[in-house]
């Protein structure tokens, strides 16, 4: 999920307004300039800000993706407490959107939605509005004849785009921007692979137009295929280590209480462990084993 998230956000840092104005049905919103993602205090980042010009005044933008793990409740609450805090950062006033990657086909497009935290009369309540752009509504030909061009490698969050003949047409459409470069085609035909593989759409036929020597054209895929193959190497180390200490423990104690063994293959951090490994490998008997356990036990998690 990580390379899904990595593109959408990459998507939307290099067409910030195609998703502002085709989010909002505005066409004259203009892009400014970005604006610091990072908000420390709320505990994560925004998927995006940026300053805008809308209606002659100027606005902060906020977008952020709704993914699945996250209900609609916890959202609003988010999308509340950034509006506050940009706010309070940038002094203007905030309009967010948030696109809905997992709705249903037979909700609106386009629609507000409304968190009211505030006591008292209905009408003075305290609220936050965003408005919520739904990918599912539209059919991958709609995406395709109605959304702007830096929009169309989502195709396969559409309706129906999450197939070969979604992704094939998105892919020809691409290809066919002459106001890209090859390197920007090949950035955004990466996006539409990592969309589309995240949506299960098989890789294998996708290669027969997507090839890897396509890809590899593009900074996005080589950034995101460097970082999966070192994590991969990270991985595999971590297994190794932890292999070898549950043996030599085993050996030394004759069994390990499922605490134990469980503690061990929970720790991700590969210099505890080859500490462990290496403290491990000098004991010389069980009382020594038995000081080890305890120690790994009593360890933070990493």
């Amino acid at each position: 999920m990580e390379s899904f998230d990595q593109s959408l956000k990459y998507l939307l840092q290099h067409e910030p307004a195609d998703f502002l104005r085709f989010g909002s049905g505005d066409q004259a919103i203009e892009v400014l300039s970005p604006i610091p993602s990072d908000l420390p205090s709320r505990g994560r980042d925004v998927d995006g800000g940026y300053l805008i010009a809308s209606g002659g005044k100027r606005v902060v933008a906020h977008v952020e993706f709704h993914r699945r793990h996250q209900s609609v409740e916890e959202l609003a609450v988010d999308v509340a407490e950034a509006q506050i805090r940009l706010f309070r950062r940038e002094q203007l006033p905030v309009l967010s959107q948030v696109w809905d990657l997992y709705g249903k086909r037979e909700e609106p497009f386009l629609g507000q939605r409304t968190l009211k935290y505030g006591a008292g009369p209905p009408k003075a309540r305290s609220r936050s509005v965003y408005q919520r752009v739904n990918l599912r509504a539209l059919s991958a030909a709609e995406l395709l004849s109605r959304a702007p061009p830096g929009l169309w490698p989502l195709v396969a969050l559409t309706a129906d785009g999450a197939s070969e003949e979604g992704v094939r047409r998105a892919y020809e459409a691409i290809e066919a921007r002459s106001d890209l470069s090859p390197a920007e085609r090949a950035d955004h035909l990466a996006v539409l692979w990592f969309v589309a593989e995240a949506e299960q759409v098989p890789v294998r036929a996708m290669r027969v137009y997507i090839t890897e020597e396509k890809l590899m054209e593009s900074s996005l895929y080589k950034e995101i295929f460097e970082k999966g193959e070192a994590k991969g190497e990270a991985r595999g180390r971590v297994m190794t280590l932890t292999g070898m200490l549950v043996r030599i423990l085993t050996h030394r104690l004759g069994m390990l209480e499922p605490a134990l063994r469980e503690r061990i293959r929970t720790c991700s951090d590969v210099d505890t462990l080859e500490a462990w490994c290496n403290e491990a490998v000098l004991i010389a008997d069980a009382e020594a084993a038995r000081r080890l356990a305890e120690k790994i036990q009593k360890a933070p998690l990493a």
